[in-house]
């Protein structure tokens, strides 16, 4: 029963200590980030006229390469909807074929007539 009692107090102390370490490192982080915080708003503040430059040419590549996604977009439906009526139709090809043999032998003109 003691040992039980002292696996208790053990696990109770390691609880104890990570308490009080994430504590310290929490208040460290804090104070850190305190002193940091305004040359971080002057970086950000400084960056404002870089975000724009970068926007305003990405915006003009924008405007560049949306015609040509949309011409080959229209080419890739173009070309599936010629695939979709190719599979469609490839297996009626025997039907098909069937039916110019019997126009074929019923439909055709006799040498003397012509």
């Amino acid at each position: 029963m003691i040992e039980l009692l002292f696996f208790v107090a053990l696990i109770t102390a390691g609880l104890v200590v990570t308490a009080v370490v994430t504590l310290a490192v929490s208040l460290v982080k804090l104070v850190v980030w305190l002193v940091i915080l305004p040359i971080r708003l002057l970086f950000k503040i400084l960056m404002v006229p870089v975000w724009l430059t970068l926007g305003a040419a990405g915006l003009a590549l924008g405007a560049v390469a949306v015609p040509v996604v949309l011409l080959a977009l229209a080419v890739a439906a173009v070309v599936g909807l010629v695939a979709t009526a190719v599979a469609v139709l490839l297996p009626a090809i025997p039907v098909i074929l069937l039916g110019l043999v019997v126009w074929a032998i019923f439909f055709r003109r006799s040498p003397v007539a012509a």
